[in-house]
């Protein structure tokens, strides 16, 4: 039998001394929520092109009563966007090249990992545009727009408020003793007319939550309605 090679031997001491290995991760730094949902003629009629229209919806999270008061009946609103939600609701980060994962490595407790000379392990950030060449497999779970079945044949309502900060997974990633893995990375997203959203986060076959630490940083509302539709 064949002496292992220097590497062999390293990797099997590697894997004898740490045979599980945990990672946090951390997604940046955009993201939202998204929710588009059906509305009647009478609404899209009155809204559509409208420069109102995105100053009324975020007068309704306010004081909906006052924000209707000027508004004819038919037109009104009566709950927030994100209520409207038949078509797809979404709140997560954004799946876009910009976009990025912090891939941290911590013990077993989730407190940050220290090397044999006393130093923090250094964490590992990675563009999402890296992400399929790495082995990732990511997926459109569904699209949302006017040409898309879910909303060919509807008038609706686009409602987004856009938010900056960061998205954790809850647990952290127990891996083997040769670590984080990007062939087991699994992302589903939903396309909201060209804004792409988290929608699972998948390693080695397990779905995590994505806990969201972020502030607000601006909106977006409109009406619009499938090719289907006669204006």
């Amino acid at each position: 039998m064949a002496e292992p090679t220097i590497a062999q031997q390293k990797k099997l001491i590697k894997t004898l001394k740490t045979p599980e290995r945990f990672f946090k991760i951390d997604f940046g730094r955009y993201g939202a929520e998204v929710a588009m949902g059906s509305i009647t003629k009478e609404q899209f009629d009155y809204w559509y092109d409208n420069e109102n229209f995105e100053e009324y919806m975020s007068n309704l999270g306010f004081d909906m009563e006052d924000a209707n008061k000027d508004i004819p009946k038919e037109a009104q609103f009566e709950r927030e966007f994100y209520e409207f939600e038949d078509i797809g609701h979404m709140n997560g980060p954004e799946y876009a090249d910009s976009q990025y994962i912090i891939i941290s490595e911590v013990d077993k407790n989730g407190n940050a990992l220290e090397d044999e000379n006393g130093n923090y392990v250094e964490d590992e950030t990675v563009d999402m545009s890296e992400f399929v060449k790495r082995g990732a497999k990511i997926t459109c779970g569904a699209e949302h727009h006017t040409g898309s079945d879910s909303c060919k044949d509807k008038y609706f309502m686009f409602g987004q408020y856009f938010n900056k900060g960061g998205w954790t997974a809850e647990e952290s990633i127990k891996t083997g003793p040769d670590g984080f893995d990007f062939k087991k990375l699994e992302i589903t997203y939903e396309n909201f007319d060209g804004f792409k959203v988290f929608s699972d986060f998948i390693y080695d076959g397990t779905d995590y939550y994505l806990q969201e630490d972020s502030t607000g940083k601006s909106s977006s509302f409109y009406v619009d309605c499938g090719d289907e539709i006669e204006t």
